[in-house]
């Protein structure tokens, strides 16, 4: 399977793994991410996702946490 081309959520992501956002799953969730400075295009490395709880993005060198119903509604791909 090619990886590049696999299409998962942010919350299905595991930790080390480089990411980029592909789309926003409706306007609300496309707000709360653009908040956090997340956006289709953005480079995301997945720094631990944590069972039940928020997964903990680093971008631009700066860590995230995005709750997990938010990053449920992220759609990324693999770097």
């Amino acid at each position: 399977m090619d990886l590049e081309a696999k299409t998962l959520t942010l919350s299905e992501a595991k930790q080390g793994q480089k990411l980029m956002v592909v789309n926003t799953i409706g306007e609300e969730i496309t707000m709360q991410a653009l908040r956090f400075g997340i956006s289709q295009g953005a480079e995301l490395t997945i720094e631990k996702s944590i069972k039940g709880g928020p997964v903990i993005v680093v971008r631009n060198h700066l860590e995230i946490a995005i709750g997990r119903a938010l990053a449920e509604a992220i759609e990324v791909k693999y770097l």
